[in-house]
């Protein structure tokens, strides 16, 4: 897991300051990105044990699937 995400976090870092990114700001993104993700994780689980309906978790879903396309 630590190696994923040292590797997410070297090419994330990479692309930013390919695309022009401030250098103080392209490590920051990868973080970010992971970070989201492990909270919608969570929190999908969360409303799950809750009893939730999957309407109601269906928001959480969608922006887990464009924080992984991310």
């Amino acid at each position: 897991m630590g190696l994923s995400f040292l590797f997410g976090f070297g090419n994330s870092w990479a692309l930013g300051l390919h695309l022009g990114v401030p250098p103080y700001v392209a490590p920051l993104v990868a973080p970010a990105v992971d970070l989201s993700v492990v909270g919608l994780l969570l929190g999908i689980r969360h409303l799950a044990l809750g009893g939730a309906t999957t309407l109601q978790m269906r928001p959480a879903w969608r922006l887990l699937v464009f924080a992984g396309f991310i």
